[in-house]
C-alpha cells in the first residue's frame, strides 16, 4: 500500500444563502461534507522518485523568451538554465557562470566549461557542449524584435554582448543599472542552443533542448508533460530525489485539489476558494483532519495587492477624486487588519508601508494607521464634509476579488463615500487597465526581479501605457527624478534615502491604495522534504527527496 492511506475522500456541496438586512448583504456558507470510505491504491513503484503538479492554466510553450507566466516559468526552470540565479533568500547564486566582475556598466561572467545541452536531433552527434558564443545568441535573440519576445525589455539598457573566448562573456550597459544580475536571473535570459531553435521539423517551444536539471522527455497537450533526470546536470542532485516530474493538466481546480487529498499530486500551489474552507480552521491553519497526510507551508510572495485611480483620466474629467486629499481619505477609513483577518484569512500581510514588500527594502518607510477621524478631517479639509457632493466612484474588479472589492465599498460608506463595485472578466479588466477606459480598479504586481526598483517602476512617467505598466497614470517630475537616481545606483544607504523620499512622494499624491503584501502558499505531501518556498513562487525540485 502507497503509505498515503484515506479513511476517506471529502465531496463538497456548497449552499449559498444571501440574507439581506438593512445594513448590507451577508453570504452564508455552508459546506456539506459527504464520507465516502475509499482507499488509496498507488503502489510505491508507481511513485518512487516520481514529483507530480497540477497547471490547470496548460502550458503553451517551453521556449523561455516567452516565459511570462507561471504555468511556463515552472518547467523552463527545470529544463534551462541562466547565468546567475536566486535562492530562496533572494541571494544571487552561481548558474552558468560560475563568477563574474561587475565594474560600474561591464559585467565579465566566467563560464563553466564541459557542459551539455540535452540531446537533440539539431546537433550532428546529438549532444552539443554550451559555451560563451551560446549567452551571446540567447540574449541577442531575446532583443531580437523578429522574435517578440515580452521579455525583449530586460535587454533594453544593454549596450554589447561579446563573447571574449569560449567561456568568459562581456555584457557592457549604456547607462549603471543596480538590479541588472537579478533581472539576469530571470527565465527570459535561460541559455539556448541556436541549432536546436532553427530546427525546422518542429518548434523549439515543443522540442526543447537546454543544460538544465531535467529534459523533456514526453508532452501531450491537455494530458500531462513528463520531464526526466539530466545526468550529465553540472551539479549534484540529490540521490534519493526527483528522477522524473509530471505535469497534470486538470482545468478544475477542485478536481486537482481531490486529486491531492487522494495522493496521486504531491503539491498543491495556492489556496483557491473552492475548497479553501474545507480545509482551513477560523485562523488560516491547517483543520487537524488533514495534519496527517498533508502540511500547509506559508512564505512572503513578491506580490502586492492594491487599487489603483486612473488619474489621467479623472484630471480629464475634473472629477472630485482627482483631489489627492479626496483619495488619502479612502486610503485612510480601509481597515486592512480587518480585511486580511476575514477576507483572506489570515493568508496575507496589511500594506502598512506602501507599495514595496518589506522583504525588499531596508529602508524604514511610514506605516499606514487606519483611522476613521483622520479620513473624515481629510474629506472636510477637501470641501466634501462626510462625503457630501462627492459622485459615485466605479470600482471594476475581476470575479476572483469581488469580496475584497465589496469590502472596500462597506469601509467607504461609513464616511459618506459612495462606492459601486463593477465585476468584469480578468481579460477585460487587463484592457480597460492599458487603454485607460475606468476610473478606478484592483490590480497587482508581482516582482519581475527582487529589487525596489521594479515596483517604483510604475509610477515613472515615461511607463504609461502601451511603454509599461504605470496604470494610474502617475506623474510627478521630483518622483522621475528620485527614480532615475534609484535605477543608478547600488549604495545600500543612498538608496534607503530614496525610497524613503519616493514612498512620501506617493503618499502625497496617492495614485494608488496598497491592500495587502501576498504569501505562496503550498499543501504537500509529507513525502515531499526539502522543497524550498520562494518569494518569487518559483517551484525547484533538484534538492528534494521523496520519502518512500
Amino acid at each position: 500500500m502507497y503509505p498515503l492511506s484515506l479513511e476517506g475522500i471529502f465531496f463538497s456541496t456548497f449552499v449559498v444563502i444571501k440574507i439581506q438586512n438593512a445594513l448590507k448583504n451577508h453570504i452564508v456558507v455552508f459546506s456539506i461534507l459527504i464520507l465516502s470510505a475509499i482507499s488509496c491504491t498507488d503502489k510505491p513503484s508507481e511513485t518512487k522518485g516520481v514529483f507530480r503538479y497540477n497547471e490547470a492554466a496548460g502550458i503553451s510553450s517551453l521556449d523561455p523568451i516567452y516565459a511570462r507566466s507561471q504555468a511556463s516559468i515552472w518547467p523552463i526552470h527545470h529544463i534551462f538554465s541562466t547565468l546567475v540565479e536566486l535562492d530562496e533568500n533572494l541571494d544571487i547564486q552561481p548558474g552558468l557562470a560560475y563568477r563574474w566582475i561587475a565594474e560600474d556598466t561591464v559585467y565579465t561572467f566566467f563560464l563553466r566549461q564541459n557542459i551539455k545541452f540535452h540531446p537533440h536531433p539539431a546537433f550532428a552527434d546529438s549532444q552539443r557542449f554550451f559555451t560563451a558564443s551560446d549567452v551571446v545568441y540567447s540574449l541577442e535573440r531575446l532583443r531580437d524584435p523578429k522574435w517578440s519576445s515580452p521579455g525583449s525589455w530586460t535587454m533594453q539598457g544593454v549596450k554589447s554582448i561579446t563573447a571574449l573566448s569560449d567561456s568568459v562573456v562581456e555584457i557592457v550597459l549604456e547607462k549603471p543599472f543596480s538590479p541588472f544580475l537579478r533581472l539576469l536571473s530571470m527565465k527570459y535570459c535561460s541559455i539556448v542552443p541556436h541549432e536546436a531553435v532553427a530546427y525546422g521539423e518542429i518548434s523549439f517551444g515543443e522540442f526543447p533542448s537546454g543544460t538544465g536539471a531535467y529534459f523533456l522527455k514526453r508532452w501531450i497537450p491537455s494530458e500531462k508533460m513528463i520531464l526526466r533526470r539530466n545526468h550529465n546536470y553540472y551539479e549534484k542532485l540529490s540521490e534519493n530525489g526527483v528522477e522524473s516530474i509530471v505535469v497534470r493538466f486538470i482545468p478544475d481546480k477542485l478536481s486537482a485539489f481531490l486529486s491531492f487529498v487522494k495522493g496521486d499530486l504531491d503539491i498543491i500551489s495556492g489556496m483557491d476558494v473552492s475548497y479553501r474552507d474545507n480545509i482551513l480552521d477560523e485562523f488560516g491553519e491547517l483543520q487537524k483532519r488533514y495534519q496527517s497526510t498533508m502540511k500547509l507551508e506559508t512564505t512572503a510572495y513578491l506580490n502586492t495587492e492594491y487599487l489603483a485611480f486612473n488619474l489621467s483620466r479623472l484630471q480629464a474629467n475634473n472629477s472630485p477624486y482627482a483631489n489627492p486629499l479626496v483619495r488619502q481619505a479612502i486610503h485612510s477609513i480601509i481597515d486592512k487588519d480587518l480585511l486580511v483577518k476575514y477576507i483572506l484569512r489570515g493568508l496575507g500581510t496589511p500594506a502598512n508601508s506602501g507599495i514595496i514588500p518589506p522583504i525588499l527594502h531596508g529602508a524604514e518607510l511610514n506605516e499606514y494607521q487606519y483611522s476613521k477621524s483622520s479620513a473624515l478631517a481629510l474629506l472636510q479639509k477637501a470641501g466634501y464634509p462626510n462625503g457630501k457632493g462627492l459622485p459615485e466612484l466605479i470600482l471594476t474588479t475581476n470575479p476572483g476579488y469581488q469580496d475584497m472589492a465589496e469590502f472596500v465599498q462597506n469601509q467607504a460608506s461609513k464616511i459618506g463615500i459612495p462606492i459601486k463595485v463593477d465585476v468584469t472578466p480578468a481579460s477585460t479588466l487587463r484592457q480597460q487597465m492599458a487603454t485607460g477606459k475606468i476610473d478606478f480598479f484592483r490590480a497587482s504586481w508581482i516582482a519581475d526581479y527582487p529589487d525596489p526598483e521594479n515596483y517604483m517602476l510604475l509610477f515613472y512617467e515615461h511607463n504609461w501605457p502601451p511603454n509599461g505598466p504605470n496604470y494610474s497614470r502617475f506623474n510627478s517630475i521630483a518622483f522621475n527624478e528620485l527614480y532615475e537616481h534609484l535605477r543608478n545606483t547600488d549604495n545600500v544607504q543612498r538608496r534607503d534615502s530614496l525610497l524613503k523620499k519616493m514612498n512620501a512622494e506617493l503618499e502625497l499624491q496617492n495614485p494608488i491604495i496598497p491592500l495587502f503584501y501576498d504569501q505562496v502558499i503550498r499543501l504537500s505531501l509529507h513525502r515531499v522534504q526539502h522543497l524550498p518556498l520562494h518569494p518569487l513562487n518559483l517551484l525547484d525540485v533538484r534538492n528534494v527527496s521523496l520519502a518512500p
